[in-house]
């Protein structure tokens, strides 16, 4: 029974250690969104990675109530965009376009 005391803190050491094969989900979504943005043509890979780290960046900070919310919303179709937050991403979306050379999508040849 020594090891009682000191199990909760092993139980803490081992989720503590950064997992060395743990995926990186962001940089997985910034990596697809450059993919199939340069793939349809709506930017080079310099703008598409600007574009992306800074647009993926601003959904990260969504919250999952906020998720929910919208998926709710789509659900019921109802018009998300007079939600606050969302009307706020969308500027904030805005932003991440200034400076940049965005097309519109195109077929990928």
């Amino acid at each position: 029974m020594k090891l009682l005391p000191i199990l909760p803190l092993a139980l803490a050491a081992i989720f503590a250690i950064p997992q060395a094969n743990a995926t990186d989900i962001k940089q997985d979504n910034i990596n697809a969104c450059v993919n199939n943005t340069v793939k349809y043509k709506v930017a080079n890979k310099s703008d598409a990675i600007k574009l992306c780290n800074c647009t993926i960046d601003i959904r990260s900070k969504m919250t999952i109530g906020q998720t929910w919310e919208i998926e709710s919303y789509a659900q019921d179709k109802k018009d998300i965009s007079n939600l606050p937050y969302v009307k706020k991403m969308y500027e904030e979306g805005q932003q991440c376009k200034e400076g940049l050379n965005i097309k519109q999508p195109q077929k990928p040849a």
